[in-house]
């Protein structure tokens, strides 16, 4: 019985340790096509919208977008509303829904409990699509994080913060 105690607190520590994932800590990959010079892009104007991923949590795809927007002017990049931009910008999000469990205590009696428990772990995808050619100059994406109601748009800065600091590529 003591091994199952000592066995259920390391889960429980293992558990919690995974929940607390940094923004610095988000796993983040890359598609750089390294043709094009990055340095000479300044302008920007996103691109339309993906029809299928724009259908899920319509509210929270806009708000990434803005976030993904608002961190790039932050570095310096400009919006056009007219003209021609030297790149469009096409950012959604993906839900990955899954079921796990969760351990607990009963109230009455103090006994271990499983229940399950809805995870939607999301994913943020930016992509750099060259305006004149259509070509996708760079993409990236950031997961394994999850959205709260009351903190999505913070933890959607973090993430969008962090996947955009590996823009541009440094090469």
């Amino acid at each position: 019985m003591r091994h199952f105690g000592i066995l259920c607190f390391s889960a429980l520590l293992l558990a919690a340790s995974g929940c607390a994932t940094k923004a610095t800590e988000l796993p983040v990959r890359v598609d750089v096509n390294h043709e094009v010079d990055f340095r000479a892009l300044k302008t920007f104007r996103p691109a339309a919208e993906m029809a299928e991923e724009a259908q899920a949590y319509p509210k929270l795809q806009r708000l990434a977008k803005n976030l993904v927007i608002e961190e790039l002017i932050s570095r310096g990049y400009q919006r056009l509303e007219d003209g021609t931009p030297d790149f469009r910008l096409r950012s959604h999000l993906r839900f990955n829904s899954y079921r796990s469990r969760k351990m607990g205590a009963s109230k009455t009696t103090g006994e271990t409990t499983m229940k399950a428990d809805d995870q939607r772990e999301v994913t943020l995808i930016v992509e750099i699509i060259g305006a004149r050619d259509g070509k996708v100059y760079w993409s990236g994406f950031v997961s394994g994080f999850h959205l709260d109601p009351i903190n999505a748009g913070k933890t959607l800065k973090a993430a969008a913060r962090r996947l955009l600091r590996e823009f541009p590529p440094l090469f």
